[in-house]
């Protein structure tokens, strides 16, 4: 919680029309810090905030429509949202997108359109993207069901490059398995998951 004074000064930026200011003033209402709960106050302000084009916004407006949160779940109105939070830098947008188009949810499966969004959200700094492109190159689902191990390895050590840390164990398994070599080696192995608990980041 921050003093009066400062949220005086937000309240007057927000006034002014300033797009971070609003979507701060909406978090603060989402989580009651400094003002009580007020889920429809935010999502008020998250829609004015969107409205001026600032991504944290629209991302959040693409996470409710996908998850139902205050509305009805629309999968299609999430990949709009993503699409749209995407084009204005939001790493984590493409890498939602990338998903929604990969399984077919909202639209149509297309793993051609899911590779370049995952490529877009590595572009943009999201690890996991990466890796979820390795995946797409690994298990041979961008070429007719014959893997690309070396292109898998590129994107794998990007991931990790970019932070992500699960794409370690990721590589190591490509390293023996098609004895590719891989980066840092001898850091210890990460816990291998499942395809679905990689593709989608799951604990």
């Amino acid at each position: 919680m921050i003093s009066p004074k400062k949220i005086a000064k937000i309240e007057a930026r927000a006034k002014g029309g300033d797009a971070g200011a609003i979507y701060d003033l909406a978090q603060r209402s989402l989580s009651g810090d400094s003002f009580p709960k007020d889920a429809r106050r935010a999502r008020d302000l998250i829609t004015r905030a969107a409205e001026a084009d600032y991504a944290k916004a629209v991302f959040l407006l693409g996470v409710w429509a996908q998850t139902g949160e205050h509305g009805a779940e629309d999968p299609t109105k999430a990949a709009a949202y993503y699409k749209r939070a995407g084009e204005l830098g939001h790493a984590r947008a493409w890498l939602n997108l990338g998903i929604l188009q990969q399984v077919g949810l909202g639209l149509d499966a297309d793993l051609n359109a899911a590779a370049e969004s995952y490529k877009k959200g590595a572009g943009c700094g999201a690890g996991q993207a990466a890796a979820n492109l390795g995946n797409l190159y690994e298990t041979g689902m961008l070429n007719k069901g014959e893997p690309n191990f070396e292109d898998a390895a590129h994107w794998y050590r990007r991931a990790i490059q970019l932070g992500y840390a699960e794409a370690r164990a990721s590589l190591d398994a490509l390293h023996e398995a098609a004895g590719i070599p891989a980066l840092m080696t001898d850091t210890p192995r990460a816990k291998s998951s499942s395809l679905w608990k990689r593709l989608l980041g799951l604990k």
